[in-house]
């Protein structure tokens, strides 16, 4: 498929405004591909399908687990709105038939992980940054993003593991992973 027909086909699967954030978000991607040496079509690409499963009902979740033969824990009440992430890229693979660096972006562009590629990490930064508002916090995350992506992400990690804990959730464990890992790293 051309960019223009997948464009137009995440525009007509997602709501208006997840639609509109994913724009954005192929936009960041491929500004921070630029800035990064990265494939900037690829990187556009992922962000804009890295959300093509978020307005799924839990029924096409469940349909897409088993259609796909995914684990049955994505549905766990405790990390059940990342599961979109998982169910996306195989619901990517089969729709769009992109390569298996796209589908691994956006299978980790909620959490991330602990071996992430250039492309995993330009679309889970460009998620978090690709954005309608622009908070003071976000204004530095995303001035840290053209800088280095590590500490970029290591800011959203700990952003995130902040506001979860406020509302007494747990970060998922991939992600508290990571983030440890990046604190390791920065720090040495």
């Amino acid at each position: 498929m051309t960019i223009k027909e997948i464009k137009e086909d995440v525009k007509n699967t997602l709501s208006d405004f997840r639609y509109r954030h994913s724009l954005r978000v192929a936009e960041e991607a491929k500004k921070l591909a630029i800035c990064y040496s990265c494939d900037e079509e690829t990187a556009y690409v992922a962000g804009l399908i890295h959300d093509i499963a978020k307005d799924f009902t839990e029924e096409e979740n469940w349909q897409a687990i088993e259609e796909y033969q995914l684990d049955s824990s994505l549905m766990d009440e405790e990390f059940k709105r990342v599961a979109h992430a998982s169910i996306g890229a195989k619901v990517a693979k089969a729709r769009y038939h992109v390569s298996d660096e796209i589908c691994a972006a956006v299978c980790y562009h909620s959490i991330g992980h602990s071996t992430m590629t250039l492309l995993d990490k330009i679309v889970f930064v460009a998620d978090k940054i690709g954005r309608q508002c622009d908070t003071p916090s976000l204004k530095q995350i995303k001035n840290v993003a053209y800088q280095d992506l590590d500490s970029a992400i290591y800011l959203i990690l700990k952003r995130q593991k902040e506001k979860l804990e406020n509302i007494g959730r747990k970060m998922h464990p991939d992600s508290l992973q990571l983030m440890n890992q990046l604190n390791q790293t920065l720090m040495k």
